[in-house]
């Protein structure tokens, strides 16, 4: 039992943490979405290449739950107007871009982008994980709800006041993803094309093809996983059981004390979230601009065919699935794994972060 205390506490200390360089505040925002998903939530494309009799009607209102930070100075600054959404990846929450401190280090990018940038941000559990609506169902939760629902609500924070406390309406706002959240945010960009919310995207280890062969089986039903916090749970929902996958092999490249956090704060995803990442493969008619970064080692794309050094012809490929794009731009992180923002070198990538959403941002 007292393995699940630290955890909650963790999550509520994490949660109210205020950085010196930002004012950060908890928020649900209700967000209502009517969409087709596909019978089969094993679907790898999510019922793109359905037909009607394969697909059924998902339409609720669910409450999203998020962090909201922005920069703690009483002068408005030309960043203003901007927003950067962040979308965690699986078996993650939103606390993922804002983990408590460790060994001396800040591995918050929330914090890192009201400090550098300076931006806003808005890091969100996506549906289903943490402190968001997770439908009795978990065959509810696949790719048209789960990203519909992002678009959605980037929508609402470009055209209502007043959802964020301290707030008003965003003129531009970049999608930030990771792993999973990354493939949502491409989901969205294929159903709604050139009338995507998104001003632009950094899309994280995440990419079209899985080096499938390098990955164990670290994925389970999570009342399985956790019968003490999820027995209760529609055996649909998934959990990782070793979270080593995510860091680099070596072991002297982070903290194996992250390691250990991920495992005692690991979150759940439906399955669907685990497979229909094979929408990743599709053309998308998204035409803002979109970056891509992976990590060298990271052990789930890019360990086992060569650390991903081709950047040409990974560029080429990648690329050629945004042929629309304003701009495309692939890059590797250098000795970093799956988890870019949780390793010793997330403090250059957090910098990549903040350049493209500079650029992205035309400021």
């Amino acid at each position: 039992m007292l393995r699940y205390t630290l955890a909650a506490l963790l999550l509520l200390f994490s949660s109210i943490r205020v950085e010196a360089s930002c004012a950060c505040s908890p928020v649900v925002i209700p967000v209502h979405v009517n969409v087709l998903v596909p019978k089969d939530p094993m679907d790898p494309f999510a019922g793109l290449k359905s037909n009607a009799s394969e697909l059924r009607r998902v339409e609720d209102t669910y409450d999203v739950y998020g962090v909201f930070c922005q920069p703690n100075s009483t002068e408005k600054t030309k960043n203003s107007d901007v927003l950067q959404l962040l979308v965690h990846g699986f078996s993650y929450t939103s606390q993922y871009w804002s983990p408590p401190v460790e060994e001396f280090r800040n591995y918050s990018y929330a914090a890192f982008s009201c400090a550098q940038g300076p931006y806003s941000s808005l890091a969100v559990d996506v549906l289903g994980a943490g402190l968001s609506s997770r439908p009795a169902n978990s065959s509810d939760v696949q790719f048209p709800t789960a990203s519909a629902i992002l678009s959605q609500l980037a929508r609402l924070l470009k055209t209502t006041n007043s959802i964020l406390p301290g707030a008003q309406t965003f003129k531009t706002i970049i999608g930030v993803g990771h792993s999973a959240g990354s493939s949502l945010l491409t989901f969205g960009t294929i159903v709604d094309g050139h009338q995507s919310p998104f001003h632009g995207l950094i899309l994280t280890s995440s990419l079209s093809k899985l080096n499938a062969s390098s990955i164990p089986p670290v994925t389970a039903s999570a009342r399985d996983v956790d019968p003490l916090r999820w027995a209760s749970l529609d055996p649909g929902y998934l959990s990782v059981g070793d979270h080593n996958i995510f860091y680099p092999t070596d072991p002297t490249s982070f903290s194996p004390r992250m390691v250990l956090l991920d495992d005692l704060i690991a979150d759940v995803a439906a399955v669907s979230i685990f497979v229909q990442t094979g929408t990743e493969a599709l053309t998308s008619g998204y035409t803002g601009p979109v970056a891509k970064i992976v990590g060298s080692a990271d052990q789930i794309f890019c360990v086992g065919i060569g650390g991903c050094a081709n950047v040409t012809g990974l560029t080429a490929t990648e690329g050629a699935l945004w042929p629309a794009a304003k701009s495309f731009e692939f890059l590797v992180v250098q000795g970093s794994g799956h988890d870019l923002n949780l390793d010793f070198f997330a403090a250059g990538t957090f910098n990549t972060f903040v350049r493209l959403v500079k650029q992205f941002s035309g400021l």
